[in-house]
């Protein structure tokens, strides 16, 4: 099917938070991500910021302070998202604790440096990742840090653990040379490339933008092409990059049938928006954004972030699709499920 009119919903519906996770060890409080990689019958999840509680005392939130992680990862072989979500199983450490699976070093701990993970996907029989470094530089605010720039890892499935690779003998792949700097908030292998999107924010305003590499260059930083347009042509130059328009600082993108195109999602992160845009190749052009639903948040949410669609849990050829999206101060993550209306042939 294929419109040129902007798709309308037939309904939408918030699905409520993610379920808790408790164990005899532990409790998860909250945490930001939760992006979805599939894999050969499982699906990965990958979360920053997580926040837990150790079994015996609840309520006691100083002592989850010691219990912080920068990042953790799960996964889970249900069908459908909330089942997988109810039944995450975590990389632990060997205390049974849910652990990081991009460790900081030395070095990085001295610089007060953690990593965040963004998305990532299989290529054969092995999980690549990208992920930000962010640096704390006020310890007393919850937004005290800045994004120092982003990486590539691979990712072991059988230990849970996150190897970061290296460029130049550093870690930092692409530098952050704007407010801020996104790299693979979202991937997909279509023909013979690895699709990596991106976005630059400047003030509040985010963009998107795209690379592309050979999947077997994927640790390469110099085997990276940057969209310049949508014919498309394709630089070496990151600078030159160009922009796809309007979007969030994450954000998804997958071919959707109902639609017969592919859908960009976010949510617009201070109007608590779910923004759709659509396009004819993975490329572009985009369409405007149009504004689909407002997302349910708490009243004390200034903004809402990481919203992006489960593309994996797709029903009904995608005329039934899931968000979700998260919330400040350990806030736990919304789902939302949408579906669009019949869409009549062009």
């Amino acid at each position: 099917m294929t419109t040129s009119l902007p798709p309308r919903l037939r309904y939408a519906r918030h699905l409520g938070s993610f379920p808790q996770v408790r164990t005899p060890q532990y409790v998860i409080v909250g945490q930001d991500g939760g992006q979805s990689i599939p894999l050969a019958g499982e699906t990965l999840f990958l979360f920053s910021d997580t926040l837990l509680i150790k079994a015996g005392v609840p309520g006691e939130r100083a002592a989850a302070q010691d219990h912080f992680l920068a990042n953790s990862a799960a996964v889970a072989s249900a069908p459908d998202l909330f089942g997988a979500l109810a039944s995450l199983e975590y990389f632990h450490d060997a205390d049974g604790m849910p652990r990081e699976i991009l460790a900081a070093d030395a070095r990085d701990r001295f610089r007060r440096v953690r990593f965040w993970p963004e998305h990532g996907l299989a290529i054969g029989n092995k999980i690549y990742l990208y992920y930000l470094g962010v640096q704390t530089i006020d310890s007393d605010s919850v937004w005290g840090f800045r994004n120092l720039g982003a990486g590539i890892a691979e990712f072991d499935r059988a230990s849970g653990e996150a190897l970061r690779c290296r460029h130049g003998g550093d870690w930092l792949y692409w530098r952050n040379t704007a407010d801020d700097l996104h790299f693979g908030v979202h991937t997909t292998l279509v023909d013979d490339f690895v699709y990596v999107f991106g976005s630059v924010r400047t003030g509040i305003q985010s963009t998107a933008w795209l690379a592309r590499v050979a999947p077997q260059y994927i640790t390469e930083r110099d085997a990276y092409e940057f969209l310049t347009s949508s014919a498309p042509e394709w630089i070496p130059d990151f600078a030159q990059a160009g922009s796809l328009g309007p979007a969030a600082a994450e954000f998804s993108v997958s071919y959707n049938r109902h639609l017969g195109a592919y859908a960009m999602l976010y949510v617009e992160e201070y109007r608590k928006r779910l923004m759709l845009r659509t396009a004819p190749h993975l490329w572009g052009p985009y369409s405007e954004p149009a504004d689909l639903i407002g997302v349910p948040h708490l009243q004390d949410s200034v903004f809402v972030y990481l919203g992006f669609e489960h593309s994996s849990f797709q029903q009904q050829d995608g005329r039934k699709i899931f968000v979700s999206y998260c919330e400040p101060h350990f806030a736990a993550s919304s789902v939302l499920t949408v579906t669009f209306d019949e869409v009549a042939n062009a």
